[in-house]
């Protein structure tokens, strides 16, 4: 069988990796060297099944060895908590929202002055005529949804949508609807992306209390009148609370991107190592 070389310092790795007396790792890493060969000596070795049992106990460990690297090489950085706090910004970092119920008379982007007028005249007529509706939000307090983020059902955009479909159009395009909440900035507060346009936005933003009116407010979409139904408060997380949240993320994604560097630079110039001192650190020794 010939002579069986096992390192000094393979047996510090076993004993450090297994945490246990340096004389059992070396016992170990004997009685195993033994076992490796009797296997080689037979070609067990070169078995398909042992071959992926093999590469799949070296996947795992070094999956784990990224990971444990990725935790060690010290706390969230700036960088990273800004990363994650927009990954998940409404729990963490979510501004002030604005509920609506809006009418809109739809406009293309080359409608001449004359149309413009008469979709200004006709949003002023959908003004009046949803004053009922005002009135009857400034009456009641915002139903609670049923679910967390789940638009509810409102009375007074009930009666906002009613109204504003009763103005007659005169040949226009009238939409009316609920709205997700949005930001001042145009942002919805929703899970899926979702940006309103700017003007929309700041006329939202600019009504105080539930049923308040908005003047009639030109958009890219045409001419809006927007009725405020529910102020949603903001949402800021602590930075070092924040920190502490997304710390167990930014750790998987360190250890995805070593992983992928790894990965991109074996694929540029393939290697294959090997050696059983590395496989003997993959088995838990039981004293």
């Amino acid at each position: 069988m010939g002579a069986i070389d096992i390192p000094v310092d393979a047996v510090a790795r076993i004993a450090a990796a297994q945490q246990i007396p340096p004389a059992q790792a070396r016992d170990a890493a004997v009685r195993d060297a033994l076992f490796a060969a009797e296997a080689r000596a037979r070609g067990l070795d070169q078995a398909p099944e042992v071959q992926r049992e093999i590469t799949a106990a070296l996947a795992r460990r070094l999956l784990h060895r990224l990971k444990e690297e990725a935790a060690g090489a010290g706390p969230v950085t700036d960088d990273e908590l800004r990363a994650a706090t927009e990954r998940h910004w409404l729990d963490l970092d979510r501004p002030e929202g604005y509920r609506t119920v809006h009418a809109v008379v739809r406009l293309s982007a080359d409608a001449d002055e004359a149309t413009r007028e008469k979709a200004r005249v006709l949003a002023e007529a959908i003004r009046k005529a949803v004053l009922s509706a005002r009135d009857l939000a400034q009456r009641s307090e915002p139903p609670r949804p049923a679910e967390a983020r789940q638009p509810p059902s409102d009375p007074a955009a009930d009666a906002f949508i009613s109204a504003a479909k009763a103005v007659p159009a005169d040949g226009l395009e009238v939409v009316a609807q609920p709205l997700p909440p949005v930001t001042a900035a145009g942002r919805a507060l929703t899970l899926e992306p979702q940006q309103f346009d700017a003007d929309f936005a700041r006329a939202a933003a600019s009504l105080a209390a539930r049923g308040d009116l908005s003047a009639p407010v030109a958009s890219s979409f045409g001419v809006h009148v927007v009725m405020l139904l529910e102020r949603i408060p903001a949402q800021v997380v602590a930075v070092e609370e924040r920190r502490a949240l997304v710390r167990d993320e930014v750790v998987t994604e360190r250890a995805r991107a070593a992983q992928s560097k790894l990965l991109e630079a074996l694929r540029r110039e393939p290697r294959v190592v090997g050696g059983i001192d590395a496989l003997l650190e993959l088995v838990r020794i039981e004293p």
